[in-house]
C-alpha cells in the first residue's frame, strides 16, 4: 500500500520526470562517469499492507542525505509509473534517453516475459520500458508494478521485498485507513487477490520460477527507520564507491 501523504507529487510529474532526465544529460555535459547501468537502483515488492511507499520515501531521503550524490535518487511508486506511461510524450523522453542496444535487450526481454495478448498490454509495456530505463540510469527506488521482473537481468539492481504476519498487515491496514478489523480483513484479502491477478495477466513466465529477491524483510519485526538502515546497509555493502558523490 502506498500513500500519497509521504510526498508522492502527482501533479507535477512531468516536470519531475523532466528534472530527473536533465540530471543525467547535465552529468554527461559535465564529464561526470555517467555510463548506463553503473549506478544502482532499488525494486520494493512487498504483500498488501507492509510499507513499501513509505520505505522508497525514507530510502530516498536517506541516499539523497548521506552520499550527496551528484544526480539525485528518486522514488517512484505503482501510481506515478502508471501515470508516466499514460503521458506518451513523457514516457518516450525517458526511454529515449537508452542506447539502442540497451533498448534492443529490452525488447527481447520483454517479447520473452510480456504477456501480449490481454487489454493494455501495450500501456503495461510502455510502463516497463520507463521503469526498466529509469533503473539503467540508476539511482532510483521502483515500489511495485512487477519492477523487479522487468528489470531482473540488471546487475545494479538490490530487489527487497516486504512481508508480515497476515494479522499484523490487517492491523496496519485498520489503524491507517481508520476502518474496523472485519473491514481491513477484506481489504487484505482483495489487495491481495488484486496484485496475484496483476502478475499473472501482465507476466508470462512459468510461476513455478521462483523470483529470489536479495532481501527478504518482516516488517513486523523492523520498523521503517531500521529498514531503511538494513537496505542501506546491503547496498553500501554491495555498491560501495559507486553510492558516493556519484
Amino acid at each position: 500500500m502506498s500513500k500519497i501523504s509521504h510526498g508522492w507529487a502527482m501533479a507535477n510529474l512531468e516536470g519531475r520526470i523532466t528534472a530527473h532526465v536533465h540530471a543525467w544529460e547535465k552529468a554527461k555535459e559535465r564529464g561526470q562517469p555517467l555510463a548506463p547501468e553503473t549506478y544502482p537502483f532499488i525494486t520494493i515488492s512487498r504483500e498488501f499492507g507492509c510499507e513499501g511507499g513509505a520505505l522508497a520515501i525514507r530510502l530516498q531521503e536517506i541516499l539523497n542525505e548521506r552520499c550527496r550524490p551528484f544526480f539525485t535518487w528518486v522514488a517512484y511508486d505503482q501510481e506515478v509509473l502508471d501515470e508516466v506511461a499514460k503521458q506518451l510524450h513523457v514516457a518516450r523522453g525517458v526511454v529515449e534517453t537508452i542506447d539502442g542496444r540497451r533498448r534492443s535487450e529490452m525488447s527481447e526481454l520483454f517479447d520473452a516475459i510480456l504477456n501480449t495478448r490481454v487489454d493494455e498490454a501495450l500501456v503495461f509495456r510502455k510502463m516497463a520500458e520507463v521503469v526498466r530505463s529509469l533503473a539503467i540510469h540508476g539511482h532510483t527506488v521502483l515500489v511495485g508494478r512487477g519492477s523487479y521482473l522487468i528489470t531482473q537481468d540488471l546487475k545494479t539492481g538490490m530487489h527487497v521485498r516486504l512481508e508480515a504476519p497476515r494479522e499484523w498487515r490487517v492491523h496496519r491496514i485498520a489503524t491507517d485507513r481508520e476502518i474496523s478489523m472485519k473491514e481491513a480483513e477484506k481489504a487484505v484479502e482483495q489487495g491481495a487477490r488484486e496484485r496475484d491477478h496483476y502478475i499473472k495477466t501482465f507476466f508470462t513466465q512459468d510461476p513455478s520460477h521462483r523470483f529470489h529477491h536479495d532481501l527478504v524483510i518482516d516488517n513486523s519485526r523492523f520498523n521503517l527507520a531500521q529498514i531503511a538502515e538494513i537496505v542501506f546497509t546491503a547496498l553500501s555493502a554491495r555498491f560501495g564507491e559507486t553510492l558516493i558523490g556519484a
